[in-house]
């Protein structure tokens, strides 16, 4: 497995280093760690900068780069022993997506910045544009100030599966299965059964033999993805059902209440057009989480 670290010297990015040292990665799997180095826009007054002073600036730059990844590949060099550094120029979610295609990665894993909702209106995180351009699944960390502490590497790893039946949380459970699980790992798959709640339209809702055959159906594919899980080694696997008019919301409090590490989400691949109009789920969570969102997809090479 290969896995394109973006290294930015933030306390969210160190986050999802410590995240990486717990996740159970298949034995030889590669690291990339790379940072980039925004380009600089130069204003009327810099124009005038002499060139020995422009030239200072940028070689303290790229040292400082240099630094961060040397650091970042050291505290993730006991548990890959396959690391090699890139360092880039360019705007950080673009030549990070470029990079994770080119060298055809399984997993970029980013730190989450934690702008504010206008911030991310006006502008969009860089975790965000990561999310929506990469080639492949994102893990997006949090900073332990504003999600739990990842806890040490011999502590068991809780993830969280959000599970809904569709092809995309299977992919999801399909990811967890290509890692060896063990004991090292604690998994409960949540269904979240949505709820019309308006005008107590939830009374008949639940009434309706639809609905309940539908989670009949659930519980069925709950049962069938666990016992996926454990044929692949997964020791503590659990499975739940939960009913709400707010699905992103029931998996954000089941996470906090379980102290969930890592919540895992299947990309539904809507368009930008949808992401925009509707929001989805994966990009709520990775905006609203308490811990790590790992949100998984199939990995492509070609642009659609």
């Amino acid at each position: 497995m290969k896995i394109l670290h973006a290294a930015d010297g933030s306390p969210h990015a160190e986050s999802a280093e410590r995240l990486l040292n717990r996740i159970p990665f298949p034995a030889g799997s590669e690291m990339i760690v790379a940072n980039v180095l925004e380009e600089i826009h130069v204003s009327a007054f810099g124009e005038n900068l002499g060139r020995y002073v422009r030239e200072e600036l940028h070689d303290e730059r790229i040292g400082h780069s240099r630094e961060l990844l040397k650091s970042s590949s050291g505290r993730l060099s006991d548990r890959f022993r396959s690391i090699r550094e890139e360092l880039l120029t360019g705007h950080a979610a673009d030549e990070i997506a470029t990079l994770a295609k080119a060298e055809q990665v399984d997993l970029v894993s980013i730190g989450a910045r934690g702008m504010n909702g206008l911030e991310r209106f006006l502008l969009g995180s860089t975790s965000e544009k990561i999310l929506r351009r990469a080639p492949c699944s994102v893990l997006v960390a949090h900073h332990p100030t504003t999600a739990r502490d990842t806890g040490p590497v011999s502590d068991r790893l809780r993830l969280l599966v959000a599970f809904d039946g569709s092809p995309a949380a299977s992919e999801a459970v399909e990811t967890l299965a290509r890692h060896p699980l063990g004991d090292s790992v604690e998994i409960v798959l949540l269904y979240v059964h949505s709820l019309v709640t308006s005008f107590r339209a939830d009374i008949l809702q639940r009434c309706s033999q639809q609905w309940q055959q539908e989670e009949a159906v659930a519980r069925v594919a709950l049962d069938k993805a666990a016992r996926r899980l454990e044929s692949f080694g997964a020791k503590t696997v659990g499975v739940t059902v939960h009913e709400t008019s707010d699905v992103t919301a029931e998996i954000l409090n089941v996470a906090e209440t379980w102290n969930a590490d890592i919540i895992l989400a299947g990309d539904t691949g809507k368009s930008g057009v949808d992401r925009f109009l509707m929001g989805s789920v994966c990009k709520r969570l990775t905006r609203h989480a308490f811990c790590g969102v790992w949100v998984t997809r199939q990995k492509h090479t070609t642009d659609k």
